[in-house]
């Protein structure tokens, strides 16, 4: 973090965008590898300096508004979740004085609660406006840390960081979360994405993501029972494969899934570092993803089913699921074939977004 002398500001905005894992979806809260690519679909904060001390949000979509005081030291939260609040209190622990008031607006393009990390942008925008309040200038690497505090550790909450880095750092993106994190912006030109989604809303997305690390958490202390040696990032699946049966269900096919999950994301980084792929080759991959997070985690609908049937049919090369799943959206590659596949999913009730990769987190002055 870099302390710098700024003029008086003038109004400017932040897009923050919003992301899919390509690879590795449940895996960041595992401390496992995650492969992201940011999406056109953004958050975008319309920041006007004032000349009071008042920090006036209108959120744009949502058709609310709050207002709270550059001086406040620590704000309440109004509900769970209360994100704008939460990343100007992150910035407050991290000993950041808001200097001028201002009048926020908030609107965006990422469809909300469908797995297209909308709330994690709007954090990430957020923590970028109260910097340039503050006239601060973050690391990427802090603004994703600070923003993960202020959705995840302030709620307590069980999520990773991954959607974090994905809409600060933008791009393809590969992060494997070890000690220490490591991060590798993958330089692959990828074309042809459709977002389908199922209007579908998901009941807790929370809750699903508490179950999941729950449920694999105690079947991992339960193979290490059996196989002192057992270190979930390494150690082969061959090895665990004739301790399994000491695990009830659901414990033993979720554990499972995991690790044939962090198997497939190290294959696919494998290729996608090489700066170009196959593409039936990435689509097969992005199936298997899918067939992994429907049959061993549970966490297809019948309606996703039915879009990403209808995707293949149209000519997608692959397709799967986004984020925790039980509703919300799904990805469809389809080079060549987007307007087609598109409207195969329309016919099947969904709403259709063409998609590109986008930069990460940026600032627009006026």
């Amino acid at each position: 973090m870099e302390i710098k002398a700024m003029p008086s500001l003038n109004p400017f905005q932040i897009r923050a965008p919003g992301r899919v894992f390509l690879f590795g979806e449940h895996s960041d809260y595992f401390h496992l590898q995650v492969i992201s690519a940011a999406l056109n679909l953004a958050i975008f904060l319309e920041v006007v300096p004032r000349e009071d001390d008042k920090l006036v949000v209108n959120f744009q979509n949502l058709g609310t508004t709050d207002q709270f005081s550059t001086r406040d030291k620590l704000l309440p939260y109004r509900f769970s979740r209360d994100y704008l609040r939460s990343a100007f209190n992150v910035m407050k622990k991290h000993g950041f004085t808001i200097k001028t008031g201002a009048t926020i607006t908030v609107r965006g393009t990422i469809p909300i609660a469908t797995g297209l990390s909308s709330s994690s942008a709007l954090v990430v925008a957020a923590i970028q406006a109260f910097a340039q309040l503050a006239e601060v200038s973050l690391t990427k690497d802090e603004i994703a840390r600070y923003a993960f505090q202020a959705e995840v550790e302030e709620f307590k909450e069980a999520g990773g960081m991954m959607d974090h880095l994905a809409s600060t750092f933008g791009g393809v993106l590969h992060v494997d979360f070890s000690q220490p994190l490591r991060r590798t912006p993958l330089h692959i030109q990828l074309e042809g994405f459709v977002i389908g989604d199922s209007l579908e809303k998901k009941v807790d997305t929370v809750g699903d993501i508490k179950m999941i690390k729950s449920t694999v958490q105690t079947g991992y202390q339960k193979l290490s029972k059996f196989l002192p040696e057992f270190n979930h990032r390494l150690t082969a699946l061959e090895e665990i494969r004739p301790f399994l049966f000491h695990l009830s269900e659901p414990m033993r096919t979720m554990t499972e899934t995991t690790l044939k999950n962090r198997d497939l994301t190290k294959r696919a980084f494998t290729l996608l570092k090489q700066g170009k792929v196959k593409p039936t080759l990435l689509g097969e991959l992005l199936d298997r993803h899918h067939q992994l997070l429907r049959d061993g985690l549970k966490r297809s609908t019948v309606k996703i089913e039915r879009m990403i049937v209808a995707a293949k049919k149209a000519g997608a090369l692959g397709a799967k699921m986004n984020g925790s799943g039980g509703g919300g959206t799904m990805l469809a590659y389809a080079p060549g074939l987007e307007k087609e596949v598109a409207a195969a999913i329309e016919r099947e009730g969904g709403k259709a977004y063409r998609v590109a990769i986008s930069l990460g987190v940026t600032i627009t002055r006026f």
